[in-house]
């Protein structure tokens, strides 16, 4: 009996979050780069079950495993590649292949993070930047001030001026050996690198006037939202049900 209040109690729990996991995802649907996430749940104290014979009862066979309760395990991130819309603007860049722009979020010089929206503007002193995070950084490690809008920017991400040819500097991409064990994900779709991580030149190409969309599927999300809700609702329905059993057991206890 209290078994199954363990397990459907943790259910219940996995469920909600799973459902936290969804909606996030759902709500960054239309988030420029943004990488969606998938919860996965795992068992918590997994006992063998055994049968003993009816002849000889020392003598046990093993049928199968059953667990205590389900136990949150870890958000696991897509990271592959959104499709791209057209917008021919010329501060809107997309990535096609590997790699992550490096945007300086604070006046710190490690203060950096990493994100695939290219959906860039020109700040108050003309540095090129990501609205609410920061400027965008060069490979010189330096952010990329300009006095134009008039730009091309380059496959290699060259940042120069359309009327004068002026180069202002080039687009920084950084890549990672091994994505999960290097980024940890942060706010507005955007990743911090890992203590002890380290980054190399993304091979990436920059195209301008292209931004890359959400990796989302709005159809699997709502699919996947629809089946953690019955999920949810049939495990409130089983541990009301033990109750009534539980309390039924206690009154003909007390009866007897």
């Amino acid at each position: 009996m209290f078994q199954g209040f363990y397990t459907l109690g943790s259910a219940m729990i996995s469920e909600n979050r799973n459902l936290n996991v969804i909606s996030n995802n759902m709500a960054n649907a239309a988030t420029n780069g943004y990488k969606s996430d998938k919860y996965i749940a795992s068992t918590f104290r997994e006992e063998v079950l055994y049968r003993s014979g009816n002849i000889t009862p020392n003598k046990r066979t093993p049928i199968g495993t059953t667990a205590m309760i389900q136990a949150t395990n870890d958000r696991v991130t897509s990271y592959e590649q959104g499709g791209m819309d057209p917008t021919e603007m010329p501060l809107d860049v997309a990535i096609n292949g590997n790699g992550f722009f490096a945007v300086q979020k604070g006046t710190g010089a490690d203060d950096i993070v990493y994100t695939r929206s290219g959906s860039f503007i020109t700040d108050d002193e003309g540095y090129i930047a990501v609205p609410n995070i920061g400027r965008v950084l060069g490979t010189n490690n330096a952010p990329i001030q300009v006095d134009t809008d008039d730009l091309v920017i380059d496959i290699d991400g060259t940042v120069r001026s359309e009327v004068t040819g002026t180069v202002y500097g080039t687009i920084r991409l950084d890549d990672f050996e091994d994505y999960d064990e290097a980024l940890v994900k942060g706010d507005n779709g955007t990743f911090v690198l890992q203590e002890g991580a380290t980054a190399r030149a993304g091979d990436g190409q920059i195209v301008q006037g292209m931004l890359e969309r959400s990796n989302v599927s709005m159809v699997e999300e709502m699919t996947s939202m629809m089946s953690a809700q019955r999920s949810l609702q049939a495990a409130a329905q089983l541990i009301k049900m033990y109750d009534q059993l539980d309390g039924r057991t206690v009154t003909l206890g007390s009866m007897s």
